[in-house]
């Protein structure tokens, strides 16, 4: 996975709030017109993450909490059997 710390420029909040992605951004970025955001706040910074993304980046989240849940009952079973 590609991670990116680059300063892309500014962008601008128009009158109906919608914010202009930097063209450097977009391109580098594969950022299209009709691209669906989620948009999150921390502290006093905004983050912007592409659907897709947080998408496929919940699935992993639980698929791997999910096996982490297997090895939990497994081990608290063998503790349980050594008692």
């Amino acid at each position: 996975m590609h991670h990116c710390k680059k300063f892309y420029g500014v962008g601008t909040i128009g009158e109906k709030g919608q914010i202009v992605v930097p063209i450097e951004a977009r391109d580098e970025l594969k950022i299209k017109t009709g691209d669906k955001f989620v948009f999150f706040g921390v502290g006093p910074m905004l983050h912007m993450i592409e659907v897709e993304k947080l998408n496929e980046f919940l699935e992993k989240v639980t698929t791997f909490s999910s096996q982490v849940d297997k090895i939990k009952k497994s081990v608290q079973e063998k503790i349980k059997e050594s008692k």
